[in-house]
């Protein structure tokens, strides 16, 4: 039997299990939700059942709100397709029921799904289970009494906690917490909740409603206390988003006036932010990071991914020691090759060190740590190549050098390994002209650090096997990294669409813009940090390197600045050495160096660009604008050139590999938003003034045309078909 359903068994012992099936993880869907009334109704009516189990299908209580309702709400503004579950079913038709119901959870109980298990009269779960109420992720708050239910269950700090960094606890921690009222076997589950629910008809257990318990709450001032201190953290951390001050109002307003207050004011406040900004965007880049893992003509044409179980990475830097990290820990054997052993020496160090840091932050256990660095071998010469099934190399953005290698392990490697490269910048066609097995070559595009940062950046040219690309494909989510398949060309998809972020931050410097001014604002717009941080960050030599590359390449519309050349020969690395535009000292947070003003002035008087020698007059707006729309121009051109599947694949990338605000929903999501006409005078305004850095696009100057939204799907030309 298949399908989205309720379905409902009555057993002879009079208590009648209702199970939620929608397969894989049970979403509560608008059928569902209809199903659950209907069989809850029933089961009401029928003097043959004296109690409820509720349970889920497939090992999995339920996912929670089905998302798809939340897009539909976006799509079209109406926010009457959201039905009222929270009063209607979680509070009349479970919780106040004149019968009790048991939750019986499996796999996990997340969002509506744990919400739903709050409303019942007590809750047993599997061990393991993972249960949590993650509605903020997705700019909206729990509306099915999750604000109420769980601070009465678990206590107010815990519940806080868990709703505003949605995360999720096991049920054994739920148990103790009292969320949970046992833990038993996966066999035991139905069998010891029916018992439970018996129990709790006939009296022998109590018969407890979440909503009215106040024994976990504390004294109203010591509430007013921890919900103060958790605004102040909200503030901090999450200062674009509402749905964190709108959560602890509702928490509030329960505690106040009562659960019942508190949830006709969470019903109300959900409602208010389905349609917002903020949801739009987290929901959008959830569904999209989705849809990254179908590429058509390699995820749909019936291929299997082969195992990979040994991987060579060439170079022990920072890159290739992360890479390196990443795979040991998923339990893949990791070959890394030096050039001579004081290298190699270092690099097995940083990935000693990689592992010890996560010890001592308690995302990972000392028995995994020496595991994983047990899968670990340091080579200085290609022997250990012969059975490898990918060769990563990581070495310095040289290409004879990297030409050089490809060449030679070509010849050692066995014939299905995947040759791929980390390079962030070079045509990859270039990285293995002088090779013959054109079909292996595959750029894998890591962020640093590469142990942390969750985008893999997959790169294909024409030759590239289909493959070769699903087994990348592959290993990149058994690393747990968002693989985005891309199209060959320099910078790739990520790089390429942001080269014009440093460069208009640098334009405006030689305009006479503050330098700490633009770093401030783009920080304020969501970013963890401005371009000029950023770059004292990832190292001047990098920023010169791959400046060098774009202005070789994309001339007609790049801006060269002095400025970092200037740095250098001051004695500056940004914080490589302590030193950039902000000083850097261990145990302290970056201050701004003011004595770099007078190396920023020399640069003015370089370039001389200023409209009469004097700064430009901008507002904060101006300043986020001129540097973000000219990266919103370049993805366009990433677009019309199909060097991406899709534009959200773009959105993915610049959230999870260059850090921009989820909640404004990716780089494309949020130039919708803003609107292409907009984004397209401002650009043509700028260009009159300050030349062709700011040349709008010939796809943004369409789209603003024809109002058509710059995500909608290009007219893909046949040179653009053959990057993808």
């Amino acid at each position: 039997m298949g399908g989205v359903r309720v379905t409902m068994e009555v057993g002879n012992d009079g208590v009648a299990v209702v199970t939620i099936c929608n397969p894989p993880v049970n979403p509560l869907a608008i059928p569902i939700i209809a199903g659950l009334q209907e069989k809850f109704g029933e089961a009401m009516r029928r003097d043959d059942v004296k109690a409820i189990v509720l349970t889920g299908q497939g090992g999995r209580f339920s996912g929670g709100f089905d998302i798809n309702v939340f897009q539909r709400v976006h799509k079209t503004g109406d926010i009457s397709v959201l039905p009222d579950v929270s009063v209607e079913l979680v509070v009349n038709t479970i919780e106040d029921a004149k019968k009790p119901a048991v939750a019986a959870i499996e796999g996990l109980a997340l969002g509506g799904g744990l919400e739903l298990a709050m409303g019942c009269h007590a809750r047993i779960a599997a061990p393991k289970a993972q249960l949590g109420l993650p509605e903020l992720s997705l700019g909206v708050i729990p509306g099915f009494g999750g604000t109420q239910r769980l601070p009465r269950l678990v206590g107010l700090p815990k519940a806080v906690e868990m709703m505003l960094l949605s995360k999720p606890i096991t049920s054994e921690e739920g148990n103790k917490l009292g969320l949970i009222d046992a833990v038993v076997s996966s066999e035991e589950l139905l069998k010891v909740s029916r018992l439970w629910a018996l129990d709790i008809a006939e009296g022998r257990k109590p018969w407890l409603r979440s909503l009215h318990r106040t024994d976990k709450i504390g004294s109203l001032s010591e509430a007013h206390e921890i919900l103060k201190v958790a605004r102040q953290e909200a503030r901090r951390t999450a200062p674009n988003m509402p749905q964190h001050q709108a959560c602890l109002d509702v928490i509030e307003e329960g505690i106040v006036h009562g659960g019942y207050s508190g949830v006709l004011k969470e019903a109300k406040v959900f409602k208010e932010l389905v349609p917002c900004d903020t949801s739009k965007g987290l929901v959008h880049v959830f569904l999209a990071q989705r849809a990254t893992s179908k590429v058509p003509s390699i995820t749909d044409v019936g291929l299997k991914p082969r195992p990979v179980k040994k991987v060579a990475i060439i170079g022990g830097g920072l890159m290739g020691s992360g890479i390196g990290t990443a795979l040991i820990l998923s339990n893949i054997n990791v070959v890394l090759k030096e050039v001579n052993s004081e290298f190699l020496l270092r690099g097995i160090k940083m990935i000693e060190a990689n592992l010890r840091v996560l010890v001592a932050r308690n995302k990972l256990a000392q028995d995994k740590a020496d595991k994983a660095l047990s899968m670990l071998k340091g080579v200085l010469d290609y022997s250990e190549f012969r059975d490898v099934d990918m060769v990563i190399e990581a070495v310095i953005e040289k290409v004879p050098l990297k030409q050089t290698i490809f060449s030679e392990i070509e010849k050692v490697v066995p014939p299905h390994c995947i040759l791929a490269t980390n390079t962030s910048t070079i045509d990859i066609n270039i990285v293995g002209e002088k090779t013959t097995s054109q079909d292996r070559i595959i750029g894998a595009h890591f962020f640093s650090p590469a142990h942390v940062m969750p985008l893999l950046e997959i790169v294909r040219t024409e030759k590239t096997s289909a493959q070769v690309i699903l087994d990348l494909m592959t290993v990149g989510k058994i690393i747990k990294k968002v693989p985005v398949v891309v199209g060959n060309c320099t910078g790739f998809a990520v790089n390429r669409t942001f080269f014009p972020y440093s460069q208009g931050a640098n334009l405006l410097v030689n305009l006479g813009v503050d330098v700490f001014r633009i770093d401030r604002l783009i920080s304020s717009f969501g970013l963890p940090m401005g371009p000029f941080q950023l770059q004292d960050l990832s190292g001047y030599g990098v920023a010169l390197a791959t400046g060098k590359e774009f202005f070789r390449v994309f001339g007609d519309r790049t801006f060269f600045s002095p400025l970092t050349e200037l740095l250098l020969k001051n004695g500056r690395n940004g914080k490589s050495n302590g030193k950039g535009f902000y000083l850097y000292e261990k145990g302290s947070k970056p201050k701004p160096d003011l004595s770099v003003l007078p190396i920023i002035e020399e640069c003015r008087r370089i370039t001389n660009i200023m409209p009469g020698g004097k700064p430009i007059s901008v507002t904060d707006q101006d300043v986020v604008e001129m540097i973000l729309f000219p990266v919103v121009n370049e993805a366009c051109r990433v677009m019309e050139e199909g060097v991406v599947v899709r534009a959200s694949d773009l959105d993915v990338a610049s959230v999870l590999g260059m850090s921009f605000p989820s909640y404004r929903g990716g780089i494309v999501f949020w130039a919708d938003l803003v609107g292409a006409k907009r984004i397209y005078a401002s650009l043509k305004k700028w260009s009159a003034q300050y030349g062709n850095f700011y040349k709008p696009s010939r796809f943004l100057e369409e789209r603003a045309i024809t109002g058509i939204p710059l995500s909608a799907p290009a007219s893909v030309s046949a040179a653009s078909k053959s990057r993808l």
